[in-house]
């Protein structure tokens, strides 16, 4: 299915707590893209709160609220408060000013990414080269699943590839085509183990997306028998 709505049930999920952390990062994303999305999003999550109030409460462990502010505590102190650094245009080499605008560029494409996404990305600190054309950013990983930044500069493409699991991929800006149909921002590209395809970007603007994976993915072709000779 392609241009994939995520649906009451994983809504439901994600009311209830169920869903995955990469899951609900998508969702949160994607309903910041989208008005539609969250619109949905907020019905089914009202419908929940009913369901929820006519719950019988359960009983919590003695210790639940001094567990809970250990937990705030070791996140607060993690975050740290040192931002992405900002370099001056205007000192240094030409190759400093043009390494120190680059930046700035990327820098301000992440700022433009819904919250959620923008302040874990922002964190990472940069890209990793995936291929020519394509940068790739891991953002959180949680019982088996995955989400990562993919950007994707104009007219260039993932490689083929199939898919050992299930992957939801949401377009964040720009737009991409993989054989089977165009997703422009906020649209999700689901893909399971039947599906081969090669996302392209559009051309003119770099594409940003949000792939959430419970699976490595399958390259074919010659990357596919490297794949397979470096797995053995």
């Amino acid at each position: 299915m392609t241009n994939h709505p995520l649906g009451d049930e994983i809504y439901a999920a994600y009311a209830s707590g169920a869903l995955s952390g990469p899951m609900r990062l998508l969702l949160d994303a994607q309903s910041a893209v989208n008005a539609e999305v969250a619109r949905a999003r907020q019905t089914v999550e009202a419908a929940a709160g009913v369901l929820l109030e006519n719950e019988a409460p359960a009983e919590m462990a003695p210790n639940a609220l001094s567990t809970l502010f250990d937990i705030i505590d070791t996140e607060e102190a993690g975050l740290g408060e040192a931002g992405p650094a900002r370099f001056s245009a205007r000192t240094g080499s030409a190759t400093s000013r043009n390494a120190a605008q680059k930046a700035g560029q990327a820098i301000d494409e992440l700022l433009d990414l819904p919250g959620s996404v923008r302040d874990l990305a922002l964190a990472r600190g940069g890209w990793s080269f995936a291929g020519p054309g394509v940068r790739t950013m891991p953002l959180m990983t949680e019982d088996g699943a995955k989400a990562e930044l993919i950007r994707i500069e104009p007219g260039r493409g993932v490689p083929h590839h199939g898919h050992d699991g299930t992957e939801f991929t949401l377009v964040l800006t720009g737009g991409f085509s993989d054989g089977r149909a165009s997703y422009g921002p906020g649209d999700v590209c689901m893909a399971n183990p039947d599906t081969v395809h090669k996302p392209i970007a559009d051309e003119g603007e770099v594409c940003i997306v949000l792939a959430v994976t419970d699976g490595p993915l399958a390259f074919t072709g010659a990357l596919g028998w490297i794949q397979r000779a470096l797995s053995r």
